[in-house]
């Protein structure tokens, strides 16, 4: 009996039959027994003597049994019938009401073990059907949260799997295509074509370490070297660096970073990648003639020390309101031809969270179609306590 249907059913059955069956024979017997002193029992009285203080006879009673008539008889068997009849009934009833009960109990547990297994077959069940408010509705309400984390983990794989493959086949078939044509004597080596070629080495370079950072982060592995730094002087040298690019694009570059920003503890090198991935993306999807704004400010702390505020602001085409949600996933462009075009790998922004959220700050996006984005990173300030050179994420 490895139903649990069938198991509770015969729990019940056995209950209710049992039951019944012991208050039958109880109510029987009991029945019988008063019914035969009732009826067996007569008072004869017998005289005999007198009693000294009212000077008359005494009255003895003694008990006298007579067998019981046939209508006696008949009368107890109907009480004994009507008894049996009603417990039969009555076992009835149990018995319906315990295979009610064990299949209503047993369904919801079912439908939780079809789902189980479609999700063992590689599969997306439909959501279990919840009922009521008890311990196997509750059940039933965690499974499908979990199913549906499991499915979002599952898209979320396979489109990071199809974006690698995607990232890796560009560059791959550029790089092949170029050596390939110098082998057959088509293509002259020449700088233009070398360069062409480093730069693609250079993306493929740049895409492995970023997954590699990114794999780390999400593992819980990515170690922080935390030290106290001053932000304002990492944004400004970050912005020096990236210069070049934006006057290669005709992008103007304003750096608004005040000298009294508060000192935090943070990973220098992860804190210049964050503000070079923020603002390589704002400067890549900026059309030429276009500005790019980097704001520093203090920010009050409400349980601790001020923190620090940077906002990232561009003039650049900005990113639909459906897109927002999704802006810091893996691989996932607002502008498909754009952001592959720019040379970017689709994983600067998922970077950027990750590492945000290990120096125990916030990122945060507003966006405009058609008039610009601006991402904020929130920093928490230096607290006086000791803080490990090294601290995982």
């Amino acid at each position: 009996m490895r139903s649990l249907r069938t198991r509770l059913s015969i729990a019940f059955i056995a209950i209710a039959v049992l039951t019944t069956v012991l208050s039958a024979t109880f109510a029987s017997y009991e029945a019988h027994r008063t019914f035969r002193q009732y009826v067996e029992r007569r008072e004869i009285p017998e005289v005999g003597g007198r009693l000294p203080q009212a000077g008359g006879p005494i009255v003895v009673v003694r008990p006298l049994r007579r067998p019981l008539g046939a209508r006696e008889v008949l009368f107890g068997s109907r009480i004994r019938n009507g008894i049996w009849a009603g417990t039969a009934v009555a076992a009835g009833l149990g018995l319906l009401l315990a295979l009610l009960l064990a299949g209503r109990m047993a369904r919801p547990v079912g439908d939780l073990t079809r789902a189980a297994r479609v999700i063992t077959s590689g599969g997306t069940p439909s959501p279990v059907p919840v009922e009521g408010q008890d311990e196997i509705a509750e059940l039933a309400r965690a499974f499908n949260k979990m199913a549906d984390r499991l499915a979002t983990d599952e898209e979320q794989r396979r489109r990071l799997f199809a974006g690698i493959a995607h990232e890796l086949r560009t560059p791959l078939s550029v790089i092949q295509g170029t050596l390939e044509g110098m082998l057959d004597g088509v293509l002259q080596p020449s700088s233009e074509r070398i360069a062409t070629l480093h730069s693609q080495s250079l993306l493929l370079a740049r895409l492995i370490t970023d997954l590699r950072d990114l794999s780390l982060a999400q593992a819980g592995q990515l170690r922080l070297n935390l030290s106290t730094v001053d932000p304002a002087t990492i944004v400004r040298e970050t912005l020096e660096a990236l210069a070049p690019l934006a006057d290669e694009r005709r992008v103007t570059l304003h750096a608004d970073v005040p000298r009294d920003v508060p000192r935090i503890q943070a990973d220098p090198d992860r804190l210049r990648q964050i503000v070079q991935n923020l603002v390589e993306n704002a400067v890549r999807h900026t059309p030429a003639g276009g500005e790019v704004r980097a704001t520093m400010r203090v920010e009050p702390g409400t349980a601790g020390p001020a923190g620090v505020r940077l906002a990232v602001a561009d003039t650049g085409v900005g990113i639909d309101a459906a897109d927002l949600a999704h802006i810091f996933k893996h691989f996932y462009r607002a502008d498909q031809s754009r952001a592959r075009a720019s040379g970017g790998t689709g994983l600067g922004l998922a970077i950027v969270k990750s590492l945000v959220e290990a120096h125990g700050g916030r990122v945060a996006v507003e966006s405009t179609a058609g008039k610009g984005s601006t991402f904020t990173v929130t920093l928490p300030g230096r607290h006086d306590a000791a803080v490990p050179q090294e601290a995982a994420l």
